[in-house]
């Protein structure tokens, strides 16, 4: 019997250097990869990748569990995360986790969707 949960949770991308100890609520998680678009640290949003760029490596990400009652609004992508690159996974894995409310920048979250713009967990296959 496998009964799913569903989690909703507040996400907050951190600066590795305000991070000084445990969370009271919730879990840091780093080691994060981005694909289908670059990270603007500055500002904490999606932006164009670099020329050549496939992937890159996403900040601390604080996960923190909450009540939420509204969907994402304007200017949020729910951004899929996958453990694997392949999403599709196998018929003994799944590959899809969760999904990650960041914020679009100068662009619309359609623009993200079709650039098929995901976390990853890890970059092997």
């Amino acid at each position: 019997y496998q009964r799913r949960v569903r989690g909703e949770f507040i996400v907050q991308i951190l600066d590795d250097v305000n991070i000084t100890g445990q969370p009271k609520d919730g879990v840091y998680i780093k080691g994060m990869f981005l694909e289908g678009a670059g990270w603007d640290k500055k500002n904490c949003c999606l932006v164009e990748a670099n020329a050549m760029q496939l992937v890159c490596e996403m900040p601390t990400i604080h996960f923190k569990p909450a009540e939420i009652k509204k969907k994402a609004g304007r200017g949020i992508y729910s951004c899929p995360c996958y453990y694997y690159p392949n999403r599709a996974g196998t018929a003994e894995r799944a590959s899809y986790v969760v999904s990650v409310d960041v914020k679009c920048g100068s662009a619309t979250a359609d623009h993200w969707i079709k650039r098929g713009t995901a976390l990853l967990l890890s970059l092997d296959s």
